[in-house]
């Protein structure tokens, strides 16, 4: 069995998708689909499982030409996409969707409710997901979502599977599950087109990459063969410019006010919990933990998202009451969770990245273009709409829109979702330039190796791990390590926790 595409081309507008891509997989084979922001990946990912169609070039099933013209004629053949933009009724059940697609049924038009539970049962188990039975979707984590969501894939029994970057939302434990199915998967000879920027993850679980660059592939080598930095240079053209600090490089601006913003009991639903910190002018903090445990409650808590807070900045006592006063007063949130929280995906461009400014601040920005061209967006006009832009460029939109406001704290829960690697490090060094100019920087990130990486630019700066929703350990300098960081999310060698 194999699957190929022939110098398939796509276009939207005058905005060109792909270009003549090409590339093959055998059954039982994993390929990686590497390529930065818009270098259309997700839209090659889309043709194959029916959701857009190709202009030019054709897709061939085991020699045979298919024309897919919906997701349930690509099902017909076996292929199924899951990907970053979920495909979950919120208002249902888990089982519900686990079996959306698949409706069991008994004479012939009624549910088989107990035929529902019973598979629903059984991928969960496998997934270690047994306790999500039974709630509806609006209830679970943004990483059980994205589980569901492959789980409801993996349910359609795929004869092709196409993972389009859900592991960007996912936790480490997480991703070890979906490492465990996709092998299980290759046994049984199912292909499988995986999407991720997270490189450990392809070397981890694929057998062979294939790279893309403004909508053409490249070539496709063993993920053996190459090298994390020439793969990454393939990918974006150039060698990936790493960040431009690093702590121990000296020149940094001395920045001493230790109680630039000082929060207390700040509310921790997910374990009934209270927190405290004491932020400091210019400081770059990293949190971290295993999942759920109260790292987005403490950026939504400071934001005042959960319950009103009283917090002090500057030496000034300011009641927080919702979102909006945090707005007014300088704080910036940046979501990970791009389509429940980020965007306006009806509205266009300009709209979504001046919705702060305009709305909020009541400030005109006078060069719309030349704001969305500082933060690296690949666009075609800033009127054209939000969805015609590539996931990860979405995102950027994201950014931008705060960015241009000058805040005066930035909360980033888990803001690279979806981006590139290029991409993830240009946002650092905004990041790092923000912290230059005395505005302290939180962010949550599930993935340890990016706190690493921040908060390595910075000698001001921390990474406090939370468990069962207070902070279990604070690392510093030299002790910000992985290894670290994982071993403090377990508890080991733990700080009092009240």
């Amino acid at each position: 069995m194999s699957l190929s595409f022939k110098n398939v081309s796509k276009s939207y507008g005058a905005v060109i998708a792909l270009k003549n891509a090409t590339l093959s997989i055998e059954d039982g084979e994993i390929r990686a689909l590497l390529g930065g922001n818009g270098s259309g990946k997700s839209t090659l990912a889309k043709i194959a499982g029916g959701i857009c169609a190709l202009n030019n070039g054709e897709m061939v099933l085991n020699g045979k030409t298919i024309n897919l013209d919906s997701p349930k004629r690509a099902k017909e053949y076996g292929i199924i996409i899951t990907s970053q933009e979920l495909s979950l009724f919120t208002n249902l059940t888990v089982e519900q969707n686990l079996t959306i697609c698949t409706i069991p049924c008994k004479a012939g038009i009624f549910v088989n409710k107990k035929e529902v539970k019973r598979q629903a049962c059984e991928i969960l188990d496998r997934m270690k997901l047994s306790h999500l039975m039974g709630k509806t979707v609006d209830l679970l984590a943004p990483n059980e979502q994205y589980m569901i969501e492959f789980a409801k894939a993996l349910i359609q029994k795929p004869k092709v599977l196409i993972v389009d970057e859900i592991t960007s939302a996912l936790y480490k434990e997480d991703v070890e599950i979906i490492d465990m199915l996709l092998k299980e998967l290759k046994k049984q000879g199912c292909m499988v087109l995986f999407i991720s920027h997270r490189m450990p993850e392809l070397y981890g679980m694929c057998d062979s990459v294939t790279v893309m660059r403004n909508g053409e592939t490249l070539g496709t080598y063993k993920i053996k063969e190459k090298n994390e930095e020439e793969l990454l240079t393939m990918m974006v053209g150039n060698a990936v410019v790493k960040e431009h600090k690093t702590a121990d490089a000296g020149g940094e601006p001395a920045i001493t006010e230790k109680d630039y913003i000082i929060a207390e009991n700040l509310p921790i639903p997910s374990y009934n919990a209270k927190e405290s910190l004491t932020i400091g002018k210019g400081e770059i903090i990293g949190v971290a933990g295993l999942q759920g445990h109260g790292q987005s409650d403490l950026v939504q808590a400071l934001f005042g998202s959960i319950a009103s807070v009283n917090i002090t900045i500057d030496h000034k006592l300011v009641h927080i009451k919702n979102e909006r006063k945090a707005v007014s007063e300088g704080f910036a949130y940046i979501s990970g969770d791009r389509e429940k929280d980020g965007v306006f995906s009806e509205r266009s461009i300009s709209e979504n990245i001046s919705l702060v400014s305009s709305l909020v601040k009541h400030v005109h920005i006078d060069n719309i273009r030349k704001a969305i061209d500082r933060f690296g967006v690949k666009y075609d006009s800033p009127s054209s709409p939000l969805t015609s832009l590539s996931g990860g460029n979405q995102q950027k939109v994201v950014v931008g829109r705060w960015l241009c406001n000058d805040p005066k704290l930035l909360l980033a829960n888990d803001p690279t979702k979806g981006v590139d690697v290029q991409a993830r490090v240009d946002l650092h060094n905004l990041f790092y330039d923000l912290s230059q100019k005395g505005c302290p920087v939180i962010m949550v990130s599930s993935d340890d190796d990016e706190l690493v990486d921040l908060t390595r630019m910075s000698s001001n700066s921390r990474v406090i791990v939370m468990y069962e929703g207070h902070i279990a350990k604070t690392l510093r300098g030299n002790e910000i390590t992985r290894e670290n960081i994982a071993s403090a999310a377990l508890l080991d060698n733990k700080e009092a926790v009240i």
